[in-house]
């Protein structure tokens, strides 16, 4: 099932365009340059340059098909296949917590059909592969807290951890999960679960060392540049634009974003930097404009954090026939003008696409009904297993907050919400069925 709708609509997008580009997203150059290089010379470079922005784990996934030299149609082809593999991981992780194979069964379906996991399987982005790896990082984590061996927890955790190299945006999740379980073993009073969770602890390390180390080289301490990027032209942008009253967009322009002309106007001496050390120095700047006004940036952080989460993504399903712009559009003018402005333009411009907002929307608000109703049950929250789901779904919505806001980083949450609307919707079902007569 999960293999026939992700098909289906990459299929469906292709015959309705006959476009390949409908299938990039303005990421997607940023991904394919490297891939190439990694194919022609066995470095992760661009332009001969080491690349700091991406991390190697998508690129990977591109050079089979620019290998072949069809990267959209055997790319999209993986991603169904490593979609259908987080649906296999859906029904372990359901069936882990709660024993119950129909519950395990609905969770499979729901995110079989989960329209944020259809439209990025065809779409080449790193969240499908991102996706994959956490789910099954939190199968054998969960299966470690359920009574498993040790060997599950720490390769859970060093899988987590290789997350970072899909996205960088999994790089605090291990060790914000072994303080948990550390946690919660000292309440417990199960010391004998410490030693493993260290030995965690210090796989996630020796997993990303390797990579911080050849970035610290290239003059940035991190993961990837792209932290940078988003402090910078995103956070402290953000924070210009309601100081100044000017627009979002505007505000990024006026420090350069896009256009190092500008930027080296503002910078002249970074001109002679590396550029790790420029983007050492966005991270840096942008992180003292946010602790300078930080109760202004809360805000903006959190408002990014909600749209995280009631974003439907519709918009996403839209650009894949070429109904709506690939850039640009409604999160410009959420930034700019507010929810309310933006969406009453949009329900002027493109009807359409205010209708599939709506429907979208509330097929999210229930599957966010039934996961609270599956969560709040027979006291779910004491058990250490869904209070790591919870944890892992909080860190992922808090760490995407701010300006850069929006459905698509909500893509990991949605395997952990299938998982406890499932619990609600098969207690829903008992409550409603017949009490079996004598």
């Amino acid at each position: 099932m999960a293999v026939s709708v992700r098909a289906g609509v990459a299929i469906g997008a292709w015959l309705v365009t006959r476009d390949p580009s409908v299938f990039y997203q303005p990421d997607t150059p940023t991904y394919l340059a490297p891939a190439r290089e990694l194919l022609a010379h066995c470095t992760f470079t661009v332009g001969g340059q080491p690349e700091l922005a991406r991390t190697p784990g998508y690129p990977l996934l591109l050079v089979p098909g620019v290998w072949l030299g069809h990267p959209v149609a055997v790319s999209i082809a993986l991603q169904i296949v490593l979609s259908a593999l987080t649906v296999a991981g859906v029904f372990v992780l359901a069936h882990e917590l709660f024993a119950d194979r129909r519950v395990a069964r609905i969770a499979a379906v729901l995110y079989a059909v989960e329209p944020l996991s259809v439209v990025y399987s065809a779409v080449l982005l790193a969240e499908t592969l991102f996706t994959a790896v956490v789910v099954w990082s939190l199968v054998l984590i969960s299966g470690y807290v359920r009574g498993g061996r040790a060997i599950e927890l720490v390769g859970g955790t060093a899988l987590l951890a290789a997350s970072a190299y899909v996205r960088p945006a999994g790089y605090f999740l291990p060790l914000c999960l072994v303080v948990l379980l550390v946690g919660e073993a000292a309440r417990s009073r199960r010391w004998g679960r410490v030693g493993p969770l260290v030995l965690a602890g210090a796989a996630a390390v020796v997993v990303v060392a390797p990579w911080q180390l050849r970035n610290r080289a290239l003059g940035f301490r991190g993961m990837s540049t792209i932290s940078g990027v988003n402090m910078y032209f995103y956070n402290a942008a953000a924070l210009r634009a309601a100081h100044t009253g000017m627009s979002f967009a505007a505000a990024q322009a006026a420090m350069g974003y896009l256009n190092d002309s500008v930027y080296f106007e503002l910078h002249p001496e970074q001109r002679t930097w590396r550029p790790g050390e420029r983007f050492q120095f966005m991270a840096d700047a942008g992180r003292r404009e946010v602790r300078a006004d930080l109760a202004r940036y809360a805000r903006i952080h959190v408002a990014g954090m909600v749209r995280v989460l009631v974003d439907p993504g519709g918009l996403e399903m839209l650009k894949l026939f070429n109904l709506y712009p690939s850039s640009g559009g409604l999160l410009d003018r959420i930034l700019t003008d507010g929810v309310g402005k933006a969406l009453l333009y949009l329900l002027r411009t493109n009807p359409v696409a205010m209708g599939v907002l709506v429907l979208l929307g509330a097929l999210l608000v229930a599957a966010y009904g039934f996961a609270l109703l599956g969560l709040m049950t027979e006291q779910r929250l004491r058990d250490p297993a869904v209070v790591l789901l919870v944890a892992s779904t909080a860190y992922f919505v808090i760490i995407a907050g701010g300006p850069v806001g929006g459905s698509r980083f909500r893509h990991p949450v949605m395997p952990v919400v299938c998982v406890l609307a499932a619990a609600g919707l098969r207690r829903t079902a008992d409550r409603l069925s017949p009490a079996p007569t004598q």
